[in-house]
């Protein structure tokens, strides 16, 4: 604005509305960029969600078994899910085989793929101890540390892996309908890493201790008695039942609580 000669003014209230302005933009740059991207990743799934189920072997019960999101974490500039996996052998069975797993995988938010997996499996006289660090974005390697016997190797990776426990977390974030396959770099309980191969078989009721459910059954397709999960039909996916093959028979993980 210019006075009466000519000269440029700026009104007596140009600073605070400047100033009003600065703070407002400011912090609209900081959400955009630093809140906003983990509100709209986030919304995935529920920090504390908590998951029981029952196990059974060849149709006896054998223990309990629950997947929990426990909290998330701030690694650099990544947000991490912790995902954990505890299992517990019941009274009967620890009377003539011990069993007790543990395994913790901290998942990107964005992508679910883990950047560090921890296992602590004790299965009868087994014991095994992984610690595996995954640098897919930089190094395309993983670093595994076998601490029972303390030794360290490197693998260099084909794809972004995953442990059982983040596959399902992963599955559940997938767009599932009747048809849909997909292959993922699968990491076990021995540290090997393979490809397999899911597709969604069909949609079929299934059983659980909350009642029966119509369920996306999503299982291996190169091998028979794979891997096979059920999860609900809605935007959850839910994991009602989990099956995986045992030298023993079938151990079924079958939903009882939903916290």
């Amino acid at each position: 604005m210019t006075n009466k000669d000519g000269l440029i003014y700026f009104p007596k209230n140009i600073t605070v509305i400047m100033k009003t302005k600065f703070v407002s933009i400011f912090f609209l740059t900081v959400f955009i960029i630093f809140i906003l991207p983990f509100l709209v990743l986030a919304h995935l799934f529920q920090v504390g969600e908590k998951l029981t189920y029952n196990l059974k072997l060849i149709g006896l019960p054998v223990g309990t078994q629950i997947l929990q999101i426990k909290e998330v974490l701030h690694k650099d500039e990544d947000h991490l899910y912790l995902l954990t996996s505890e299992v517990t052998g019941s009274d009967l069975l620890s009377m003539v085989y011990h069993l007790e797993d543990r395994i913790e995988s901290y998942v990107r938010v964005d992508t679910l793929y883990p950047q560090l997996v921890r296992m602590d499996l004790k299965e009868g006289s087994l014991e095994k101890k992984l610690e595996i660090k995954i640098d897919w974005e930089k190094e395309r390697k993983a670093v595994i540390w076998d601490k029972n016997q303390n030794k360290k190797w490197t693998h260099t990776l084909s794809a972004p892996p995953l442990d059982l426990l983040s596959l399902i977390y992963w599955i559940r974030a997938q767009d599932l309908h009747v048809g849909r396959d997909f292959e993922v770099l699968l990491v076990d309980s021995t540290a090997n890493f393979k490809k397999i191969r899911f597709i969604v078989s069909s949609v079929e009721k299934v059983y659980t201790y909350r009642g029966v459910y119509p369920a996306f059954v999503v299982e291996e397709t190169e091998i028979s008695n794979g891997v096979k999960v059920w999860f609900s039909l809605d935007k959850a996916h839910v994991p009602l039942q989990i099956q995986v093959t045992t030298p023993l028979g079938f151990l079924v993980a079958i939903l009882k609580e939903v916290d």
